[in-house]
């Protein structure tokens, strides 16, 4: 199954399991039940001149964007192309704690807990003072006890609903969120955090901020910022 690589591992000292995020789903067009099929199966399906190859015009009817799943770029798709279609949108989207050690398959055995609700697209979630961060587009931002990954909060950044690449950072029993318009949002620590401030930069912002000597540093496309006490 095609995927991206885990976003982050978070290790935490004193429990003895990982919390990894994980992003497997690379996009979904709605087609759960032709996705189920195999490329045999397709191409039996489809296949309507009997080639072994599918063709847009053939599969016009089970899903669109057709170019995203002719790898080989020669305006036709076999049962290689398929199967990349198919476990492309079967996938799932999903954050997982898995209990560190073990050897061999630990699916059953260590995995402690899968949360599937509101994940982010980009941002790393961010663990701080015993509380799992997540935050998504839209200005979604959840918490989860990284215990049980029961969900503490979730709600909408008001002020700062816009899309997000940066990843939450934390200090000072603070946690900082940027979007993507540059909305900076101070978020008081915690499982029931609760907004402080929504600084806006006004300026196009994706790069993660960074946290160091007591100091926030923040880029934007034409700045970078520092934030400190005087």
């Amino acid at each position: 199954m095609p995927s991206l690589p885990p976003k982050r591992i978070l290790v935490v000292d004193d429990e003895p399991f990982v919390c990894e995020s994980i992003k497997m789903l690379l996009a979904h067009d709605g087609h759960e039940v032709e996705t189920a099929q195999g490329g045999e199966e397709a191409l039996a399906k489809y296949d309507t001149d009997k080639d072994g190859k599918l063709t847009p015009s053939e599969v016009a009817t089970a899903f669109r964007n057709f170019g995203e799943y002719d790898l080989d770029r020669n305006g036709t798709m076999n049962e290689r192309d398929w199967n990349f279609y198919r476990a492309r949108n079967t996938a799932q989207n999903g954050i997982m704690a898995i209990r560190a050690g073990g050897r061999g398959d630990v699916t059953k055995s260590r995995v402690l807990w899968r949360y599937r609700k509101a994940i982010p697209n980009v941002p790393s979630p961010l663990l701080y003072q015993g509380v799992l961060y997540m935050v998504k587009d839209g200005g979604i931002v959840t918490t989860l006890d990284p215990a049980n990954g029961q969900p503490i909060k979730q709600a909408r950044l008001r002020g700062a609903l816009d899309y997000y690449w940066a990843s939450p950072v934390a200090g000072d029993g603070k946690v900082y969120l940027l979007s993507e318009s540059g909305k900076l949002t101070v978020l008081r620590a915690g499982g029931e955090w609760e907004v402080l401030e929504v600084n806006d930069l006004d300026d196009t912002s994706f790069a993660t901020p960074a946290i160091a000597d007591s100091r926030l540093y923040v880029r934007t496309k034409s700045a970078l910022y520092c934030f400190g006490k005087k």
